[in-house]
């Protein structure tokens, strides 16, 4: 987040912005992110190019004395939604084993996944970066389909993707609300569990402490 905000800054300086950029860009990026807030309730989401015209928008309003040019929007763009980039994504220990394990099994893969300010498609650079379209066939982002889970639209918008139907797919996530409801409420076979963050009130079929032995969980409940 300093980093954003002191390319933001100095890009507005130079844009005309005046001194007053120094605290406007903090409060854009609050805007842009309470818009994201409010979208979120309805289980919709922004799409990139909107979260990119929040921010704009508002520093417009706040610093009226801004000249927009190429060079400013450049900057705009690199600090919202390249910020994925900037430090390599950790990988979570076990996961290239099990990714892996489930592709040699002829298994079609998929990230489903929320987005933060930065766009989804930024994101999924980074992780290609770190090799893992190795095994991911499709990439499924709130920002590119609209819709923010556990929002029906964005699984469903999955299955198709992947040509499947419900009763065949299973969901990995950990996040009880947004992935196990989100997973059972759109009809998977199973929706599992990683990590400590389960809910009594929305038990997935299968928990796992970590995704290590993932495939073979699957294997034990006679999904795979």
């Amino acid at each position: 987040m300093r980093r954003r905000e002191r390319i933001l800054t100095d890009a507005y300086q130079r844009a005309g912005a005046g001194p007053g950029a120094t605290t406007a860009v903090p409060a854009a990026i609050r805007s842009a992110i309470d818009a994201l807030v409010r979208a979120h309730q309805s289980n919709i989401d922004l799409s990139g190019e909107d979260r990119l015209s929040a921010v704009r928008q508002s520093m417009l309003q706040q610093c009226p004395n801004t000249v927009e040019d190429d060079q400013l929007l450049r900057s705009l763009e690199h600090a919202v939604c390249e910020s994925a980039s900037w430090e390599p994504p950790d990988i979570i220990d076990g996961a290239e084993s099990e990714l892996s394990a489930l592709h040699a099994r002829g298994l079609k893969l998929a990230v489903v996944s929320n987005t933060g300010l930065a766009p989804g498609r930024y994101v999924e650079r980074a992780l290609c970066e770190r090799g893992l379209d190795r095994w991911i066939e499709h990439w499924i982002w709130s920002d590119d389909v609209r819709s923010w889970k556990p929002g029906r639209a964005i699984f469903t918008e999955t299955l198709a993707r992947l040509n499947v139907n419900a009763g065949e797919a299973a969901f990995v996530g950990d996040t009880p609300e947004a992935d196990i409801l989100g997973a059972q409420s759109a009809g998977f076979a199973a929706a599992v569990q990683v990590g400590d963050k389960q809910d009594g009130a929305m038990p997935p079929e299968i928990a796992l402490p970590s995704i290590d032995g993932l495939t073979a969980a699957l294997v034990s409940a006679d999904l795979l």
